[in-house]
Protein backbone atom coordinates (compact mmCIF):
# COMPACT_ATOMS: atom_id res chain seq x y z
CA UNK A 1 0.00 0.00 0.00
CA UNK A 2 2.84 2.42 0.74
CA UNK A 3 4.04 2.18 -2.88
CA UNK A 4 0.50 3.00 -3.99
CA UNK A 5 0.52 6.11 -1.82
CA UNK A 6 3.95 7.08 -3.17
CA UNK A 7 2.73 6.72 -6.76
CA UNK A 8 -0.45 8.67 -6.05
CA UNK A 9 1.40 11.50 -4.31
CA UNK A 10 4.07 11.71 -7.02
CA UNK A 11 1.38 12.11 -9.70
CA UNK A 12 -0.68 14.70 -7.80
CA UNK A 13 0.00 18.39 -8.45
CA UNK A 14 0.63 20.67 -5.50
CA UNK A 15 -2.59 21.90 -3.94
CA UNK A 16 -5.28 21.51 -1.29
CA UNK A 17 -7.24 18.28 -1.51
CA UNK A 18 -10.17 16.88 0.40
CA UNK A 19 -9.01 13.37 1.34
CA UNK A 20 -12.04 11.10 1.29
CA UNK A 21 -10.96 7.52 2.02
CA UNK A 22 -9.71 6.29 5.36
CA UNK A 23 -6.02 7.09 5.58
CA UNK A 24 -3.58 4.41 6.60
CA UNK A 25 -1.14 6.85 8.17
CA UNK A 26 1.71 4.36 8.47
CA UNK A 27 1.44 3.45 4.78
CA UNK A 28 1.13 7.13 3.84
CA UNK A 29 4.20 7.97 5.94
CA UNK A 30 6.16 5.18 4.26
CA UNK A 31 5.04 6.38 0.82
CA UNK A 32 6.08 9.93 1.65
CA UNK A 33 9.45 8.66 2.89
CA UNK A 34 10.00 6.63 -0.30
CA UNK A 35 9.70 9.85 -2.28
CA UNK A 36 12.14 11.70 -0.03
CA UNK A 37 9.33 14.00 1.08
CA UNK A 38 8.30 15.14 4.56
CA UNK A 39 4.98 14.45 6.26
CA UNK A 40 3.39 16.79 8.78
CA UNK A 41 0.17 15.93 10.67
CA UNK A 42 -1.97 18.76 12.05
CA UNK A 43 -4.77 17.80 14.43
CA UNK A 44 -7.53 20.38 14.02
CA UNK A 45 -8.91 19.55 17.44
CA UNK A 46 -5.92 21.53 18.70
CA UNK A 47 -6.50 24.34 16.17
CA UNK A 48 -9.91 25.85 16.89
CA UNK A 49 -9.07 29.53 16.35
CA UNK A 50 -6.33 31.67 14.83
CA UNK A 51 -3.99 31.52 17.84
CA UNK A 52 -4.29 27.77 18.40
CA UNK A 53 -4.05 27.06 14.65
CA UNK A 54 -0.81 29.04 14.40
CA UNK A 55 0.57 27.36 17.52
CA UNK A 56 -0.35 23.86 16.31
CA UNK A 57 1.02 24.47 12.80
CA UNK A 58 4.27 25.83 14.22
CA UNK A 59 4.66 22.78 16.46
CA UNK A 60 3.99 20.10 13.84
CA UNK A 61 6.02 21.81 11.10
CA UNK A 62 8.85 22.65 13.50
CA UNK A 63 8.85 26.38 12.75
CA UNK A 64 11.93 28.22 14.05
CA UNK A 65 11.90 29.98 17.41
CA UNK A 66 11.58 33.36 15.71
CA UNK A 67 8.09 32.45 14.40
CA UNK A 68 5.90 35.44 15.27
CA UNK A 69 2.54 33.64 15.69
CA UNK A 70 0.69 35.84 13.20
CA UNK A 71 -0.51 35.31 9.62
CA UNK A 72 2.49 37.06 8.05
CA UNK A 73 4.90 34.87 10.01
CA UNK A 74 2.90 31.75 9.10
CA UNK A 75 3.07 32.69 5.42
CA UNK A 76 6.81 33.33 5.64
CA UNK A 77 7.58 30.07 7.42
CA UNK A 78 5.34 27.82 5.34
CA UNK A 79 6.94 29.20 2.18
CA UNK A 80 10.45 28.70 3.57
CA UNK A 81 10.76 25.30 5.33
CA UNK A 82 14.56 25.44 4.90
CA UNK A 83 14.88 23.81 8.35
CA UNK A 84 12.98 20.78 6.99
CA UNK A 85 14.69 20.01 3.66
CA UNK A 86 12.85 17.54 1.43
CA UNK A 87 11.96 16.83 -2.19
CA UNK A 88 8.30 17.52 -1.37
CA UNK A 89 5.90 18.06 1.51
CA UNK A 90 2.57 16.62 2.64
CA UNK A 91 0.48 18.28 5.35
CA UNK A 92 -2.37 16.08 6.58
CA UNK A 93 -4.83 18.41 8.30
CA UNK A 94 -7.26 16.29 10.34
CA UNK A 95 -10.52 17.68 11.78
CA UNK A 96 -10.27 20.82 9.66
CA UNK A 97 -13.94 21.49 10.35
CA UNK A 98 -13.15 22.83 13.82
CA UNK A 99 -11.52 25.90 12.29
CA UNK A 100 -13.54 26.02 9.06
CA UNK A 101 -16.95 25.87 10.73
CA UNK A 102 -16.28 27.66 14.00
CA UNK A 103 -13.89 30.38 12.81
CA UNK A 104 -14.57 30.88 9.08
CA UNK A 105 -12.51 34.09 8.81
CA UNK A 106 -9.46 32.35 10.29
CA UNK A 107 -10.05 29.36 8.01
CA UNK A 108 -10.26 31.59 4.92
CA UNK A 109 -6.93 33.18 5.80
CA UNK A 110 -5.25 29.84 6.61
CA UNK A 111 -6.62 28.31 3.40
CA UNK A 112 -5.43 31.25 1.28
CA UNK A 113 -1.92 31.03 2.74
CA UNK A 114 -1.81 27.25 2.28
CA UNK A 115 -3.00 27.58 -1.34
CA UNK A 116 -0.35 30.22 -2.04
CA UNK A 117 2.31 27.99 -0.49
CA UNK A 118 1.21 25.11 -2.73
CA UNK A 119 1.46 27.34 -5.81
CA UNK A 120 4.86 28.67 -4.75
CA UNK A 121 6.24 25.18 -4.18
CA UNK A 122 4.87 24.01 -7.53
CA UNK A 123 6.73 26.81 -9.29
CA UNK A 124 9.91 25.65 -7.51
CA UNK A 125 9.31 22.02 -8.58
CA UNK A 126 8.96 21.01 -4.91
CA UNK A 127 5.50 19.49 -4.44
CA UNK A 128 3.41 20.60 -1.48
CA UNK A 129 0.13 18.78 -0.85
CA UNK A 130 -2.35 19.68 1.86
CA UNK A 131 -4.72 16.78 2.53
CA UNK A 132 -7.86 17.86 4.40
CA UNK A 133 -9.71 15.29 6.52
CA UNK A 134 -12.97 15.39 8.46
CA UNK A 135 -14.33 18.49 6.73
CA UNK A 136 -18.04 17.88 7.51
CA UNK A 137 -19.17 20.04 4.60
CA UNK A 138 -18.07 23.39 5.98
CA UNK A 139 -17.94 26.24 3.49
CA UNK A 140 -14.61 26.74 1.82
CA UNK A 141 -13.69 23.09 2.16
CA UNK A 142 -15.94 21.41 -0.38
CA UNK A 143 -14.48 23.59 -3.13
CA UNK A 144 -11.14 21.78 -3.01
CA UNK A 145 -10.32 18.77 -5.15
CA UNK A 146 -11.31 15.29 -4.05
CA UNK A 147 -8.44 12.83 -3.90
CA UNK A 148 -9.19 9.11 -3.80
CA UNK A 149 -6.81 6.18 -3.30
Amino acid sequence: MNRRYAELLAQTPSGLYRWLPPVEMLALAEGVEQLGWRLFQLDGRRARDKASFLQAAAAVMHFPDYFGRNWDAFEECINDLSWAPAHGYVLVYEHVWWLACEQPAAWRMARAILQDACRNRASQATPFLVLLRQTHGCSGVDAVLRLRV
